[in-house]
C-alpha cells in the first residue's frame, strides 16, 4: 500500500509539474506575443497635427503617408520602437560606453574602451548645434519612439531576457547612434598611423615604405592612374633582420567591403541613370538598415524610399524621384595622433553603470584632444578625430530627401556631418556623379600621414571647402565605381589621405564589368553584384600550380576549379589558403624585429603589402628570404604542399568546397546566451555562400552585403532590393526572416514596397 501510495503521490507530482511547465510556457509565449505590434485600425499618437496612414506590404515594409513632416518623423521613430528598439538601444548604448548598465559586467571590457571618448557630451552639442529644422525632427521622432514602446502590450523580450526594463529614447540619442557609425567606419584611433611609425621607427623609411605602399598595379582610381609597384630596398636600405618562415596568422587590416557604382543615361534601355549599391557591414539579427517609403503630400512634398538606420529619422541611401543615391566607406585620414608633453595630460573619473551591479569607477587619462594612449615607441598621444570636431557631426544628409538635381545632392554632401563615404549619384536628368560626402579637415603645417604636436603652426584649420573636395560629375565614360579603395590621385589623395583604404581588385573588377557592356540595366547592375570569379588570385593559382608535381591529384583539380569563390568550387579554397599562408609566412619574417620592439601591440598588415609581396615574389631577394628556408623555391613548394596536406588531412579535396567553408553565421546578439535548441530561432540558416574578400560579391561568415540595390530615379519600379533579415527583430514576427532567402540566392526583389496587406492610421 505505500508504494502505491508513493506512485500516486508521483504521478501527481509530475502531473503538477507538467501543468506548471505549460503554464510558464503559455505566459512566456503570451509575454512574447504581447510585444508585437498592432499592424491594422487605428491608434493615437500624441503630437501629430494629421493622421499618418501606414501600409505594410508582405514583408512589413512600411509606407508612411501624410501631410506634416514632424509627423512622419514621430510615424518613423514609433515604428522603429515597435520592430527595432533593442537594436537601436545597443547603438546609442555601443557609442557612449553604456553597455554594461543593459547587460550587465560582461560588456565592461567595452565599455572601458570607449567611455573614455565622451561621446556623449559630443551628442549632447551635436544636438545644441543642430539647425533648428533638423532638431525638431529628432525631437518628433524622440517623441515618436517613446510612444511606440509604450503602445506595445510587453516590453520587447530582450529586456525579459536580460531582466531589465528598457530606458525612453531622448533626441540626443539619434546622435549618439550616428556616432556608433563614426566608430564602425573611421579610424578613432588613428591605428594605420601609428602603425606606420612604428614600421619607421624600427625598420627605417624604406622598409615601411615597401611594406605598407601607398598602392600598386591593383589600383583602380577614378581619378589618375595605377601606382607602379612599390621597390624593393636594397641590402644596404634593409638593415633589420628577418625573421623565420613562421607559419602564424598575422594581424590584417580590418575587412573592408562596400561596392557602389552608377551608369549614365545614356547607356540605358529608359534612358535614366542607374546607381547601384551594397553596403558590406558585418551581419546580424536584425539587419542594421530598416527599409521604409515615406511620402510627404503637398507643394514641398516628397516620395522616397530606401533604407533607415534605426534611431535616426533618415533615409540613409535610396531613391526620392528626382536623384537616387548609396555610399561606400572612403577610408581617408579622418584621424591625426597628437603627441603629447605631460601638462597636456589630466586626468579623469568616469562611472560605468553595471546592470545588475554596482558602478565601476573608471580613472582615465585624458587631453583637450580626447583620452591618451601610451605606445612604447611614440610615447603619450591623444587621436584628433573628425567626430570630436565641432562640424564634424551632424544630421544634414536629412535634407537630401528634399534634393531635385545632382548638383544640389552634391552640396547637401559636402555639408553633411556623416562618416566620410564615397557618394554616387544618379539623376532623373541621366547624368551621374561621385563626391566623398562628409567633413574632411584641412590641415595646417602638416601632413596628418606621421604624429605630430599641436602648435600655433600644426594643427587642423576647419574643413575642406565645397569647391576643394574630389567630385567627377557626367564623366565622358559614362560610368563610375567606388570599392573602398584609393578613388583620387596627387593633390586630391593629399587633401583626402590614406587612412588604410582596400586592395584595388575589386574596384578594378567592377569597373571592368561596367566597360563589358555598351549598355546597361537593373539585372546587368545584379550580375555585378554576383560577380564571384576571382580574378585577384588567378595568379597565385598559377603560383601554386608550379610548385605541385606532374600528375599531382590537387593539381588536377586546381587546372579544372579555382577561378571562381562559387559555393561547389574546391579548388579556390586550396589557392586561397596558399595565398594566405605565404603571406603570412613573409609578413611574419619581414616585421620580426617589430614584434620585439612592440611585442604586446602589432602592427597590422596593410591591405597595399599584396604589392610589395608579389613584387618579391617575382624578384626574390636573397637579402629578404626568411630564414630557415634555402631559396623562395622552397619557400613556395613548402607551403603550397602543407595547404594540400592540411587539407587532405579532413578528407577528399573535392569534397572541400568553398560553400562549406563559407556559411553565413548571421545572428541575434542575444542568441549564444541561450540552450541551443532555443538559441537557433534567433540565428539565419548556414547557407552557403558564393563570394570573398576581394571581389564583387563580398562574402565571409559573419560580413558580406547588408543591403544590395539599384534603382534609377523615376524608375523605381524596375530597380530591387535584397537584405539578410527582416524588417522586425522579434522572432515571432513573420518578418524577422522575410526576405533572407532572396539575399543568400542572389535573386532580384523589387525595390519598392509591395502590394498593402496591413493598414495602420496613425491619428492625433
Amino acid at each position: 500500500m505505500a508504494m502505491q501510495g508513493m506512485r500516486r503521490w508521483t504521478t501527481r507530482a509530475v502531473v503538477v509539474l507538467a501543468v506548471l511547465l505549460i503554464a510558464v510556457v503559455l505566459l512566456a509565449w503570451g509575454v512574447l506575443r504581447a510585444s508585437l505590434p498592432k499592424l491594422d485600425g487605428e491608434l493615437l499618437l500624441a503630437g501629430l497635427r494629421e493622421p499618418v496612414t501606414v501600409e505594410r506590404d508582405g514583408q512589413g515594409v512600411p509606407t508612411l503617408t501624410g501631410d506634416d513632416r514632424l509627423d512622419l518623423a514621430r510615424a518613423t521613430g514609433f515604428l522603429h520602437a515597435q520592430d527595432r528598439f533593442f537594436q537601436m538601444d545597443l547603438l546609442r548604448r555601443a557609442a557612449a560606453g553604456e553597455l554594461a548598465g543593459l547587460v550587465g559586467a560582461a560588456a565592461l571590457p567595452l565599455d572601458r574602451k570607449v567611455a573614455p571618448e565622451q561621446l556623449r557630451a559630443v551628442a549632447t552639442r551635436g544636438l545644441a548645434d543642430a539647425q533648428p529644422p533638423i532638431r525638431a525632427l529628432l525631437e518628433a521622432y524622440a517623441e515618436g519612439v517613446n510612444a511606440g514602446l509604450g503602445e506595445l502590450g510587453a516590453r520587447p523580450f530582450e529586456y525579459w531576457m536580460l531582466r531589465t526594463e528598457p530606458q525612453p529614447w531622448q533626441a540626443q540619442d539619434s546622435l549618439l547612434v550616428a556616432l556608433s557609425m563614426f566608430m564602425d567606419l573611421t579610424d578613432r584611433t588613428a591605428r594605420k598611423e601609428r602603425d606606420d611609425a612604428v614600421l619607421r621607427r624600427v625598420l627605417g623609411d624604406e622598409a615601411a615604405a615597401f611594406l605598407a605602399p601607398q598602392g600598386g598595379p591593383w589600383d583602380a582610381p577614378l581619378l589618375g592612374e595605377p601606382l607602379p609597384a612599390p621597390v624593393v630596398p636594397s641590402a644596404a636600405q634593409w638593415t633589420a633582420s628577418v625573421g623565420e618562415s613562421l607559419a602564424a596568422v598575422t594581424p590584417l587590416e580590418p575587412v573592408r567591403g562596400s561596392n557602389n557604382w552608377a551608369v549614365s543615361g545614356r547607356l540605358t534601355p529608359h534612358g535614366g541613370a542607374i546607381v547601384a549599391d551594397d553596403m558590406h557591414l558585418g551581419l546580424g539579427l536584425p539587419n542594421i538598415w530598416y527599409r521604409v517609403r515615406l511620402h510627404l503630400r503637398g507643394a514641398s512634398g516628397f516620395d522616397i524610399t530606401g533604407v533607415t538606420l534605426p534611431g535616426l529619422p533618415a533615409i540613409i541611401a535610396g531613391s526620392n524621384g528626382h536623384i537616387a543615391w548609396g555610399f561606400t566607406n572612403s577610408y581617408g585620414d579622418y584621424s591625426d595622433i597628437v603627441t603629447l608633453a605631460p601638462e597636456q595630460i589630466e586626468t579623469l573619473r568616469l562611472e560605468l553603470p553595471v546592470q545588475g551591479g554596482e558602478p565601476e569607477v573608471l580613472t582615465v587619462r585624458t587631453s583637450a584632444f580626447g583620452p591618451v594612449h601610451h605606445d612604447p615607441l611614440l610615447g603619450h598621444y591623444a587621436v584628433q578625430w573628425t567626430a570630436r570636431e565641432p562640424g564634424g557631426l551632424n544630421l544634414n544628409l536629412l535634407l537630401m530627401e528634399q534634393v531635385q538635381s545632382v548638383d544640389e545632392a552634391i552640396a547637401v554632401a559636402h555639408r553633411a556631418g556623416i562618416p566620410p563615404q564615397n557618394m554616387m549619384i544618379a539623376g532623373a536628368d541621366g547624368r551621374i556623379a561621385w563626391t566623398i560626402a562628409g567633413r574632411i579637415p584641412v590641415r595646417r603645417g602638416f601632413s596628418g600621414d606621421r604624429p605630430a604636436p599641436r602648435t600655433d603652426a600644426i594643427g587642423w584649420d576647419g574643413w575642406l571647402s565645397d569647391d576643394a573636395v574630389p567630385r567627377i560629375v557626367a564623366p565622358d565614360g559614362g560610368r563610375l565605381w567606388t570599392a573602398n579603395a584609393r578613388t583620387v590621385s596627387g593633390e586630391a589623395l593629399a587633401r583626402v589621405g590614406n587612412g588604410g583604404y582596400a586592395l584595388g581588385a575589386r574596384a578594378g573588377q567592377i569597373r571592368d564589368d561596367l566597360f563589358a557592356r555598351d549598355a546597361h540595366d537593373e539585372a546587368s547592375m545584379h550580375d555585378i553584384v554576383l560577380d564571384d570569379r576571382a580574378l585577384f588570385l588567378e595568379r597565385w593559382r598559377r603560383l601554386m600550380l608550379a610548385q605541385l608535381p606532374d600528375g599531382d591529384a590537387a593539381g588536377a583539380l586546381l587546372r579544372e576549379q579555382g577561378m571562381r569563390a562559387s559555393v561547389d568550387d574546391a579548388g579556390y579554397p586550396l589557392v586561397r589558403a596558399f595565398h594566405n599562408a605565404v603571406t603570412d609566412r613573409v609578413w611574419t619574417a619581414l616585421t620580426a624585429p617589430v614584434r620585439e620592439a612592440v611585442p604586446d601591440a602589432p602592427v597590422w598588415r596593410s591591405h597595399q603589402f599584396e604589392h610589395a609581396l608579389w613584387a618579391l615574389i617575382e624578384q626574390r631577394p636573397a637579402h629578404l628570404l626568411p630564414a630557415g628556408v634555402a631559396d623562395w623555391d622552397a619557400l613556395l613548394s613548402e607551403v603550397a604542399l602543407q595547404v594540400i596536406d592540411t587539407a587532405k588531412a579532413d578528407g577528399p579535396l573535392a569534397e572541400q568546397t568553398w560553400g562549406e567553408a563559407n556559411r553565413a553565421e548571421i545572428e541575434h546578439p542575444l542568441a549564444g546566451f541561450l540552450p541551443s535548441w532555443l538559441g537557433r530561432h534567433l540565428k539565419a540558416p548556414a547557407v552557403p555562400q558564393a563570394g570573398d574578400r576581394d571581389m564583387p560579391r563580398v562574402a565571409r561568415p559573419g560580413f558580406g552585403a547588408s543591403e544590395r540595390f539599384a534603382v534609377s530615379p523615376g524608375h523605381e519600379a524596375a530597380g530591387y532590393f535584397t537584405m539578410p533579415g527582416g524588417q522586425s527583430g522579434h522572432p515571432l514576427s513573420p518578418w524577422f526572416l522575410a526576405g533572407f532567402q532572396d539575399w543568400a540566392e542572389g535573386r532580384r526583389a523589387p525595390f519598392l514596397p509591395g502590394t498593402t496587406e496591413h493598414q495602420l492610421i496613425l491619428t492625433p
